[in-house]
């Protein structure tokens, strides 16, 4: 019996017949509760959860596909190559966890809250991260396409090698966070505020800045379309 079959023979029996894996649409009865489980390699497809709790499960190479979650918690899992396809997730919770190379695309995470976590080779795609908080966390090679975070708030997060693309952060809240090597394209930040931030050796392109405010920042070697603006001040007398 191979590696995925047996993960998903487990989580059919942990639940019995709570809800259906593997291409089969079923709504549980009562909140499910994992706790230091291994279930490696399963398939959630067209599933419907209220209030789940994930705590110390092994979750790698696992696919959730046009599922729904509600208020679930994930706590301390291992999520390394998780693909989330065509799912909804409403106030879902993530803490004290590593995401390496999951994917994201066609989804909604509304309202969820990300808290201590390190992301690694992330991808959302054509997600709604709206109302999301975001703390006290750390990414490399995050990208986000087609994506929004409207009206998010995050806080003192590392977002090293970020690229953002054709992404509408409208009514955002930036606050201490860090942007190595960042990359934002076709992008919206109306209305959106970044409060120490750290965005040294960013790229911004084909993005509306209009009626952007820059207030006692350090803008050595910024510069737009090729002119030095710390020069150009410096010329203007400032």
């Amino acid at each position: 019996m191979s590696a995925s079959w047996k993960a998903v023979l487990v989580v059919g029996i942990l639940v019995v017949g709570a809800f259906a894996i593997a291409g089969q649409g079923s709504a549980q009865s009562s909140p499910v509760h994992f706790e230091d489980t291994d279930l490696t390699e399963p398939e959630f497809r067209d599933l419907t959860m209220n209030s789940p709790e994930f705590h110390g499960v092994n979750l790698r190479d696992s696919l959730f596909e046009r599922c729904k979650f509600t208020n679930g918690k994930f706590t301390n899992c291992g999520l390394s190559e998780v693909t989330f396809s065509q799912s909804k997730m409403q106030k879902p919770s993530f803490k004290q966890m590593t995401f390496e190379y999951p994917s994201f695309h066609t989804g909604a995470f509304k309202y969820g809250r990300f808290e201590r976590m390190e992301f690694d080779g992330t991808r959302f795609y054509d997600c709604d991260l709206d109302d999301v908080i975001w703390e006290y966390s750390e990414s490399d090679d995050l990208h986000l396409l087609r994506c929004t975070g409207t009206d998010w708030y995050i806080e003192r997060v590392e977002l090293r090698n970020l690229r953002a693309e054709y992404f509408k952060a409208t009514y955002a809240r930036w606050s201490s966070c860090e942007f190595d090597h960042g990359h934002f394209s076709h992008t919206d930040f109306s209305f959106s505020t970044m409060e120490n931030a750290d965005l040294r050796r960013t790229t911004i392109k084909y993005s509306d800045l209009s009626d952007v405010s820059i207030e006692r920042c350090n803008i050595r070697g910024l510069e737009i379309d090729g002119v030095d603006i710390e020069e150009l001040l410096r010329k203007a007398g400032h």
